[in-house]
């Protein structure tokens, strides 16, 4: 299972949706198990005055041993207009937590490498730390909010722009649960510029899985964004609605 899991994070590549990368749900609900992992496929096609594909995947795994848990994840999407190029986007997330004895709070850290074609990203890494707060972990219904402080070094090639910052990213997380066939799932990021709340970036995202088998799910997601910092000819507000199959393991 451990060698499928591996294998099927090479195949998925790398990829990201957009500035905002939505971390919380990709959190894995099972904390017993020492590994777990998932794959998720997506294909559309959109015609209209031109013909749009795009084909994406994602994948990840967990380790927990004790109070301390790590996972990593990967994401990858192609588009192609007509004959126009393709369009790649893509990340890579590797997070620590480590929960506090006899309590709701747990400290994380993480690194994250993006890139988003689009949007004018040819590379964005990041590294950050900070405190996390589960207010509600029932069957049914998960409640948690965080925030860090990171740091990020971007590069924009067809802009000539490279830039070092500094930021804050807090967010707000929300998940029903209805056993064992679906569920979902909210979050909502703020990630203002340290000394300069005027740059900065909202995130709200949802999404809604419903698991057909034990192994096989549909899911539908929506992803708002606004940053008020975008590259030259790039519009603040974007947004993203997919809808994808999963392989669960």
């Amino acid at each position: 299972m451990r060698a499928l899991t591996i294998l099927l994070l090479i195949l998925c590549g790398q990829a990201a949706l957009a500035q905002v990368v939505n971390i919380e749900n990709k959190r894995f609900n099972n904390d017993t198990a020492r590994w777990s992992g998932f794959a998720t496929f997506r294909y559309s096609v959109t015609e209209n005055t031109q013909r749009s594909i795009a084909l994406g995947a994602n994948g990840g795994v967990q380790y927990v041993r004790d109070r301390h848990s790590a996972f990593f994840i990967t994401d990858f999407t192609v588009d192609r207009v007509e004959t126009n190029a393709f369009r790649n986007t893509g990340f890579q997330h590797l997070r620590y937590n480590q929960a506090w004895p006899g309590g709701p709070w747990s400290m994380e850290a993480y690194t994250q490498l993006q890139y988003n074609k689009p949007l004018r990203i040819d590379g964005r890494w990041m590294i950050g730390v900070g405190p996390r707060f589960v207010v509600r972990n029932g069957d049914i219904f998960r409640l948690a909010l965080g925030t860090s402080l990171l740091f990020e070094h971007e590069v924009d090639r067809v802009n000539d722009i490279m830039e070092n910052t500094g930021r804050s990213s807090s967010y707000l997380s929300v998940a029903f649960k209805w056993e064992p066939h679906m569920q979902f799932t909210s979050v909502v990021y703020y990630q203002p510029k340290v000394a300069d709340a005027s740059d900065h970036r909202v995130a709200v995202e949802g999404q809604f899985r419903i698991r057909a088998t034990e192994r096989f799910g549909l899911e539908t997601r929506i992803n708002l964004q606004k940053d008020t910092r975008m590259a030259p000819g790039i519009p603040e507000l974007n947004y993203r609605w997919e809808n994808g199959f999963s392989f669960l393991f």
